[in-house]
């Protein structure tokens, strides 16, 4: 083209439309530069058309000698010219891109300044150009507007009609029925009325139907008592006559109340069993046992065991706690332990943690630890926490903390940690609070953490936030991660990122390097393998080569072992943090382990990845960029993977790196081995200039550096492949370097193999301007 430059995109893209057959005018001599190249350019642009100047003169109306004038560079043509030809080309479906459009009009406005005289009047002409266009287009906007303004308006009017019908429409129906609204406005109202008499009858007819059931109840109780008297008066009174010994039942429950001894009292119990009276039995053993002292009342229970009556003692026992004092029920558990009836006592504390109100089971707990029973008093404690509503178990702990139980309650407290329902916990926390007890919400929400699941705890901590509790659900967290590491995996899984980040990295300050592995370990093969990589590198940042080693051992002992953890960790990484995993691994004397990094990167699909890689080991001097050691890899690597290194290698602007790989894999090696590394190259890289580059390297080491044979070799394969774009290529370079040696060799060794193709790639060398330097 014009002074030996690249052609401009104008020229490139219609050059394929040339027809031979139309001749022009040759360019005048002596032009400007830049009248020249728009000459030239226009000249191309007009040869698409394929018809001569006369006959495009005729068809625009234009004198032939000025369509002449004006390709020949002699007069320079008018913008609206070259905007005709422009349109012409693109009718006759040869159209310009538009950036070689573009290219046309710079040239043309370079002309017109170095064309002073008529510069400013052509200026001015495009300014008036486009000052038209623009009244155009705001014209066209402006009918646009209109035509959308009376639509809107038109429908604006037709939806105010139906609005005006409507309200017309919805006046008349509120006329036609105010008179039964009004009607029925007061029978809904004296419904209202009747309701309201009815739900107080419904009332008032439940309260007297549930009295009328308790009286019901009490009256056939009372029967069924007495008709079991009768009969157990008149079965008595029937043998009184054969047993004179033998006392009634009415007698024996009257002198029970009295004075009778507790051998005479286990003798009437035994009685009763012979004749099948349990109930009367049992009876009769409470009624002693409300009304005797505490001794006796323990000897009465002793000797009951003693005889085999362990069933009638154990039902007295809950109506004594009833029924007695506090004092007396403490007194007689401590008399219960020395006679080795403990049993009897954990009766005593379930009835009272059964029956008894938060002050009476506050006070018991006190007795009994007075009277040396703490662990009784810590058990009553305990099953409260468990089972009584929670206003209690505050009430109860309200009144016992500036005792001597304040450690008991805080005992109790971990026991209603361990379990009650999570949402028992929280609103026992606020209740604490409220009540000025956090020490016992601290110890409450400490257990908690300490002994539920993982899932539970991160529920309690939700919720605690969720109600205001911030700084108690912090303190959970806190304490949650002090457990052990068999507790951090599932708890990870259900936390959020924010606060699993935060047990990472407590973790990877506190713990010792086998707990990590272990965590690590557990978190890859539960598939959290962000989670796991994120634990990885904390370490690596944070702690000494011993312990990265040790780290590293213990991974290598458990499965699926350390180089898996590590490959998973590199695909998830960014270049830039494999590669400082990679000299971290390096530095610590594991060169296994940092070879599975550089592999693992290196030959990954994602080119640009591993080119950021490898930049970043040299810039941390790892030896892995080294030029030898990339040697030594490539010399292992099949075809494919070569391809991913020396794009990763380009990427990363390391161009000797490259140049020495390609000098390795391409000068000794069959001609088609290097077909297949094109080939593949482009494959992994796509139609991108990276691609492009790599391969024009390939050549032109081809070129410099191999026999002219393997050169024409190449040039066949690559045709052969399908590769016709990189061929051109390499008949380029070859021409220029070899010339007509390059020629000799390729048409002796196209012609030994097939004449016709021969031929035709010879022609690829005939044509005009292709000369090498040696011609």
């Amino acid at each position: 083209m014009h002074n030996g430059q690249v052609p401009t995109p104008a020229q490139t893209a219609v050059t394929a439309a040339v027809r031979p057959q139309v001749r022009l005018a040759p360019l005048k001599d002596g032009l400007a530069p830049e009248k020249r190249a728009l000459a030239e350019d226009l000249r191309q642009v007009f040869l698409a058309l394929g018809i001569s100047v006369r006959r495009y003169a005729a068809r625009r109306f234009l004198n032939a000698s000025s369509v002449t004038r004006y390709l020949s560079g002699e007069r320079l043509p008018p913008w609206d010219f070259v905007a005709g030809v422009i349109a012409d080309v693109q009718d006759a479906q040869c159209p310009l891109t538009p950036e070689a459009e573009e290219a046309l009009r710079d040239l043309h406005r370079q002309a017109l300044k170095s064309h002073r005289p008529s510069s400013k009047a052509q200026a001015l002409q495009d300014r008036l150009a486009e000052a038209d266009d623009e009244t155009r287009r705001i014209t066209t906007r402006q009918r646009a507007l209109e035509e959308a303004l009376r639509d809107r308006e038109s429908r604006l009017e037709h939806v105010r009609g139906r609005v005006r019908n409507l309200e017309t429409s919805i006046e008349g129906q509120q006329l036609t029925h105010r008179a039964e609204l009004e009607i029925w406005q007061g029978e809904y109202t004296r419904l209202q009325e009747e309701c309201g008499d009815l739900q107080e009858q419904v009332i008032y007819l439940q309260e007297s139907l549930a009295v009328a059931r308790a009286e019901l109840i009490a009256a056939e109780d009372r029967c069924h008592r007495l008709e079991i008297q009768l009969e157990t008066v008149q079965e008595l009174g029937s043998d009184g006559h054969q047993d004179g010994d033998t006392p009634s039942i009415v007698a024996m429950l009257e002198e029970a109340d009295r004075r009778s001894s507790v051998p005479e009292l286990v003798r009437a119990v035994s009685d009763l069993e012979l004749r099948t009276r349990q109930a009367m039995a049992s009876e009769l053993v409470r009624a002693a046992s409300q009304s005797r002292t505490i001794e006796e009342v323990v000897g009465l229970l002793a000797a009951l065991r003693q005889a085999g009556f362990d069933a009638h003692a154990q039902t007295a026992l809950p109506a004594m706690v009833m029924v007695r004092s506090v004092d007396d029920t403490s007194a007689l558990a401590r008399e219960l332990t020395r006679e080795g009836l403990e049993d009897y006592v954990l009766i005593l504390v379930q009835a009272s943690v059964k029956f008894h109100q938060p002050e009476s089971m506050a006070a018991l707990a006190i007795a009994l630890h007075r009277c040396g029973l703490p662990c009784y008093a810590e058990s009553l404690l305990q099953a409260a926490a468990v089972v009584r509503p929670l206003p209690d178990l505050v009430s109860a702990a309200l009144l016992l903390t500036d005792t001597e139980l304040g450690d008991a309650v805080v005992a109790a407290m971990a026991t209603a940690a361990a379990q009650r329902p999570l949402t028992d916990l929280v609103t026992l926390s606020i209740t604490l609070r409220q009540a000025c007890l956090g020490r016992y919400a601290d110890v409450l929400q400490a257990e908690a953490a300490a002994t539920r699941s993982a899932a539970d705890v991160a529920e309690f901590i939700r919720s605690l936030t969720e109600h205001g509790l911030e700084t108690d659900a912090e303190s959970v967290f806190t304490h949650t991660q002090q457990r052990s590491v068999g507790h951090l995996v599932p708890l990870l899984h259900v936390l959020r990122d924010q606060r699993a980040w935060t047990v990472l990295a407590q973790a990877a300050e506190s713990r010792p390097a086998d707990d990590i592995a272990v965590l690590i370990d557990e978190l890859y093969m539960s598939g959290r393998h962000q989670l796991a990589t994120d634990l990885l590198m904390l370490i690596m940042d944070r702690r000494d080569t011993a312990q990265i080693r040790q780290l590293i051992g213990g991974l290598d002992c458990l499965v699926p072992g350390s180089e898996a953890i590590m490959a998973a960790a590199t695909r998830i990484l960014a270049p830039e943090r494999a590669a400082a995993l990679l000299t971290c691994l390096e530095f610590c004397g594991l060169p296994d382990h940092a070879t599975v990094v550089f592999r693992c990167m290196v030959y990954d699909d994602l080119v640009g990845h591993a080119g950021l890689f490898l930049q970043s080991l040299g810039r941390s001097g790892s030896h892995y960029a080294r030029l030898d050691v990339l040697r030594r890899h490539a010399h292992g690597m099949g075809v494919e993977t070569a391809a991913h290194l020396m794009l990763a290698l380009e990427s990363a602007t390391l161009t000797v790196h490259l140049d020495t790989l390609i000098q390795d894999l391409c000068l000794n090696c069959p001609v088609l081995d290097i077909v297949l590394l094109v080939s593949r190259t482009m494959a992994v890289g796509g139609p991108a200039p990276r691609s492009e580059r790599v391969v024009r390297r390939i050549i032109d080491q081809v070129v410099d550096r191999r026999p002219v044979s393997d050169q024409a070799g190449l040039l066949s394969a690559l045709h052969a492949a399908g590769l016709t774009k990189h061929a051109e290529h390499l008949s380029a370079q070859a021409q220029e370097t070899h010339g007509r040696l390059f020629r000799a060799q390729l048409r002796g060794e196209h012609y030994v193999n097939d004449p016709h193709n021969g031929s035709r790639l010879l022609g690829l060398y005939d044509r005009p301007g292709r000369r090498s330097r040696r011609d």
